[in-house]
């Protein structure tokens, strides 16, 4: 076992949304080695080895994970977590577990922008998805404010390889 425990240090009313908390929590050893091997196992993460963190969301909670700390974002309560140290400290362990099996990725991933989400839209301004034009509903996808399957349209046999293609550019910010 890499990672033997997972200390709470502080929990905060959440900034984003207030009926949430937010906390911190160090780590018993230094986990700036396995980051890489995560950003290869959570294709939806962020890595960046100049300071080095990894950044990935979990059920809508901003997990930040740093050398020899975490902290949440958008956590329910204090059980919440409890559970989600746990959760971070069996995958830090597993992938470390496996990490003669998994290629490390150095590759720090973008955040894809909003026209180049749009793109990939049929580009009809149909107001169907509740947007007035398919930029704004780009826009909000970015966001999570809006899913693909708002927009009808791509259900459409001619849109299939553009659903493809916003789906894999989304995977980068779910």
């Amino acid at each position: 076992m890499y990672l033997n425990d997972i200390k709470l240090l502080f929990i905060q009313p959440c900034v984003a949304e207030t009926e949430k908390i937010r906390f911190k929590a160090e780590f018993s050893n230094d986990v700036s080695n396995i980051m890489p091997y995560l950003n290869s196992v959570i294709k939806n993460g962020s890595y960046n080895s100049n300071m080095p963190s990894f950044t990935f969301k979990k059920d809508n909670r901003l997990i930040n994970i740093y050398a020899t700390e975490m902290t949440v974002a958008k956590a329910i309560n204090e059980t919440d977590a409890y559970s989600i140290m746990d959760f971070v400290k069996d995958f830090i362990n597993e992938t470390y577990d496996n990490k003669n099996s998994i290629e490390p990725n150095y590759e720090m991933r973008k955040k894809p922008a909003a026209f180049e989400i749009y793109s990939y839209l049929p580009k009809k301004n149909c107001k169907k998805c509740g947007e007035t034009t398919c930029i704004a509903f780009a826009s909000k996808l970015l966001t999570g404010m809006k899913k693909l399957n708002h927009c009808t349209l791509l259900e459409e046999e001619q849109y299939k390889e553009k659903l493809k293609s916003l789906n894999e550019l989304l995977e980068l910010i779910e």
